[in-house]
């Protein structure tokens, strides 16, 4: 038999002759203690201080078991009662020693250690400029605001917006984290709108001079900073340019390494037109450029701006004059997007087809409302269309059939077809598909498009030129189905769409993709095979003649599905 044990059974049988032994529990608890059976101690602890309130003991060990059990509080209220208790005797010195250790242990607050501060400084950078928002990583921790706060780059962008008071102290702090050197700039319409950045639509007649007063107070603190390295800037109803030619007060160019430029402006009428003759600023690294609602001079802008890669233009009104823009579009030959979104009614002043014009490096068009220039088969050419986007089109038949029609035009690489609104004959969508053999993502929204997914369903005789070849002419090409890289597909709101034929399109598609011989295809100029694709992607929303009961069939066999069905609940009670 062990010595505690022993040792507790003797106690056990005094304590039943004498219940009234403060000593007896002390001393059990003691036992306890050491054998690591600390419930059973704190309750023999407890006891001792039933039995002698007065006496010490009982809260000492109290405290050390409950500190023990992680309950600071009550912890902490045994060392102050066993203090109070305590003699401050010699015999005692070294109990009161361990109380006020353990008090001074208990009151010390946690430690706070960052989870990731023991990853490598340059590993937190790396993920620090995957965020857009440097500020709240500031906020996590005092390691990581640490961190931010001495990486300039984190702060290269610098947003403005009301209230203005904040704003102005705003630019001095942004000038002392990125070092001076600010990268992009962003001005908000909240900003325009308290502060007279842009003279307003009544005061855009008045001299020059009266517009630099109005800039003068909020470009001081900017001209601080070294716009050399500006790359990028967004304004919302600012005069760009009459911006940087206040900003480089007469004595240089603060944007001329500017290559994203945007502007936008809620009234249409608000900002006069860009490239007017009074500033003439020079644009000669600019290589995106985007503007809402604003005017611009074509013929100016053809000398200011002859590198852009990105053009994007929308204007919710027609009042517009269009004589030279595609005189805008000679000067860019290097235009790889174009994007144009125009009000309901026609432009004014759209000129008559002048000499031909081909965008060797177009790859993405988007056409929406109203084209402001003449698409015409000879005159219009697209040799390299990767993404053709059309929305709400007027005389959308007339603008595709020329682009088919012209021998400059190519949909060899089209990977992209949408249509949403827009009026036309499924020969018309056929015509393109035929020409489109990698073709990956079609959306035909809002007409009857059955018979252009029946066309889907069968093998297929595509109109190609070959690449390799110098003859431009189009050599029928068989392939197992038509579009064979088909993958991402939405016929919503079709009308005439039925179960039946969305189900082929799917079906035959996985059987070809399964197949070694049948869904194996070659296109002209290629030496490799290819292999049919499967629907990845499908939506039928509002398609009338889809029915409830094959939804569970198209989730089987579609990654992603979507069959949602507007219902008119008016007049029901």
């Amino acid at each position: 038999m062990s010595k505690h044990r022993r040792g507790n059974q003797v106690l056990r049988q005094v304590s039943l002759a004498n219940d009234r032994s403060y000593v007896l529990y002390d001393s059990r608890a003691s036992a306890y203690e050491k054998k690591n059976l600390l419930e059973d101690a704190l309750r023999d602890a407890k006891k001792t201080i039933d039995i002698a309130p007065k006496q010490w003991h009982g809260y000492f060990r109290s405290a050390r078991l409950l500190a023990a059990l992680g309950q600071t509080n009550t912890a902490l209220q045994m060392c102050s009662l066993a203090l109070e208790r305590l003699d401050d005797v010699p015999k005692h010195k070294s109990c009161r020693r361990e109380l006020t250790e353990l008090r001074e242990n208990l009151e010390a607050p946690w430690p706070t250690k960052c989870p990731v501060s023991g990853m490598p400084v340059e590993l937190l950078l790396t993920i620090f400029h995957f965020s857009s928002n440097p500020v709240a990583i500031s906020h996590v921790c005092r390691q990581w605001r640490e961190i931010a706060l001495s990486q300039p780059t984190l702060w290269h962008s610098l947003v403005l917006a009301a209230p203005a008071e904040q704003a102005l102290l705003k630019v001095p702090e942004w000038y002392r984290r990125s070092r001076g050197r600010i990268e992009e700039l962003s001005i908000r319409k909240s900003l325009a709108a308290v502060f007279p950045i842009t003279p307003s639509y009544h005061r855009r007649h008045w001299p020059r001079d009266d517009h630099a007063m109005y800039y003068k107070g909020f470009l001081d603190p900017l001209r601080d900073l070294d716009l050399t390295q500006l790359k990028e800037c967004h304004m919302e109803d600012v005069d760009a340019e009459l911006f940087f030619s206040t900003l480089g007060d007469g004595t240089r160019y603060v944007h001329q390494h500017l290559e994203t430029l945007s502007v936008s402006c809620m009234h249409p009428c608000r900002i006069t037109n860009f490239g007017r003759y009074d500033t003439k600023l020079p644009w000669e690294n600019l290589r995106t450029f985007s503007i809402i609602n604003g005017l611009c001079d074509w013929a100016q802008l053809s000398t200011s701006m002859r590198h852009l890669t990105s053009f994007e233009y929308k204007r919710k009104t027609s009042f517009a004059d269009f004589r030279q823009f595609r005189q805008f579009l000679q000067a860019n030959p290097g235009l790889e997007k174009l994007v144009i979104e125009f009000g309901l009614n026609y432009p004014h002043h759209i000129p008559a087809v002048p000499d031909p014009l081909t965008l060797a490096h177009l790859r993405h068009l988007e056409l929406t409302g109203l084209v402001p220039f003449r698409i015409e088969r000879g005159y219009f050419s697209l040799p390299s269309l990767r993404i053709l986007r059309m929305t709400s089109l007027q005389n959308a038949e007339l603008t595709l059939a020329e682009l088919v029609e012209d021998e400059g035009t190519s949909f060899a690489e089209l990977v992209e077809f949408s249509t949403r609104g827009c009026f036309l004959g499924s020969q018309f969508i056929t015509s393109v598909l035929l020409r489109a053999p990698k073709l990956e993502i079609l959306n035909c929204i809002g007409d009857d498009f059955n018979v252009v997914a029946e066309s889907l369903t069968r093998p297929g005789v595509a109109l190609l030129r070959d690449s390799s070849s110098e003859d431009s002419k189009l050599v029928p090409t068989k392939l197992p189905i038509l579009c064979p890289a088909l993958s991402v597909l939405d016929l919503s709101q079709s009308a005439d769409l039925t179960t039946d034929t969305v189900m082929r399109i799917v079906n035959e598609r996985i059987a070809l993709a399964g197949s070694r011989d049948d869904g194996r295809y070659q296109l002209p100029g290629e030496d490799g095979d290819r292999v049919v694709s499967c629907i990845r992607a499908l939506k039928v929303d509002e398609c009338p003649r889809i029915g409830a009961d094959v939804v569970p069939w198209f989730r089987e066999n579609v990654p992603m599905f979507s069959c949602r069905h507007h219902y008119n609940l008016r007049g029901r009670r």
